[in-house]
Parts: structure tokens; C-alpha cells; sequence
């Protein structure tokens, strides 16, 4: 009993270090400087956390945050701003995080091991959600057209 009372109490200290952790995701917020924010959404983009981002996100996010610096040109913060200008800005902070949570999300690296056909050996294989979930609907779509060949052409 005393074993399970000491692994449940160590399950909720790492359960509460692990919700207290913000996943590393890129985001713009309301408490610190504008500038830094946007410097730091600018090195993200190409890093290896961001590899995934697709060029048209890429583009959005980089049209958003060109939109951010005009707007707060000669202000550090976003609450300085007249309320229009804030209201446009706050969209585009929202733009630039849903994006980067996606694209953080898709750049994620999922490790498993596999064996070889005819060997024992096994080897870890590493692939990002994107890379899986664009193997998984190729696979559907060339199984798909195989079974529309089929159907068209059943005796062979």
C-alpha cells in the first residue's frame, strides 16, 4: 500500500511539472515587448522545430507579423495602441500562434523500431507527424485507384 500511495504522489508531481510546461510552441502574448516576440516567431520559422510549416503558412505568418511591426511602430507594447489598432494586431498575434501550434504539431518526431524484411536486426526509423500522415493517405490513395482498376477491368 505504501509503494502505491509513494508511485501516485511521483505521478502527480510529474503530472503537474508536465501541465506547468508549455510544449516549446513559438507564441505572442500580451506581457512582454512586441519587438522580442516578433524576432523570436522570425527564428522559429526556419528552424528544425518549425520543418513542417508549409510555404503558404510560412508566407501568412510572415505577412502578420509585417502587419504587427507596422502597427506597433513607436510602441513596446501592445496595450499602448488605440483600440482599432489593438483589435488588428490581437488577430494577427492569433493568425501567428494558431499556425505555429499547427506547425509545431506537424514537426513533431515520432521514433519506432522496426526490423528489416528477412532480418532480425531491428533499426529505430524516425518520421514527423506530416511525413506519417502524408504516407498514410498516399497508401489510401493508391489503394483506392488500385480497387477503381479492378472494378473497371474485372476479369484481369
Amino acid at each position: 500500500m505504501r509503494r502505491y500511495t509513494v508511485f501516485l504522489l511521483a505521478l502527480c508531481v510529474v503530472g503537474s511539472a508536465e501541465a506547468k510546461r508549455d510544449d516549446g510552441v513559438v507564441k505572442i502574448t500580451e506581457g512582454e515587448p512586441v519587438s522580442a516576440q516578433v524576432d523570436r516567431v522570425k527564428a522559429a520559422l526556419n528552424s528544425e522545430s518549425y520543418s513542417e510549416i508549409s510555404p503558404e503558412d510560412k508566407g501568412r505568418v510572415q505577412q502578420a507579423l509585417g502587419r504587427i511591426e507596422q502597427k506597433m511602430e513607436g510602441h513596446t507594447l501592445s496595450s499602448e495602441l488605440s483600440p482599432v489598432d489593438r483589435t488588428a494586431v490581437f488577430n494577427d498575434q492569433e493568425l501567428v500562434n494558431t499556425v505555429m501550434s499547427k506547425a509545431k504539431e506537424d514537426s513533431r518526431l515520432i521514433c519506432r523500431r522496426e526490423r528489416a524484411t528477412g532480418s532480425n536486426m531491428s533499426q529505430s526509423v524516425c518520421t514527423t507527424v506530416a511525413q506519417r500522415r502524408r504516407a498514410t493517405e498516399n497508401g489510401r490513395s493508391l489503394l483506392n485507384e488500385h480497387q477503381q482498376f479492378n472494378n473497371l477491368n474485372p476479369g484481369r
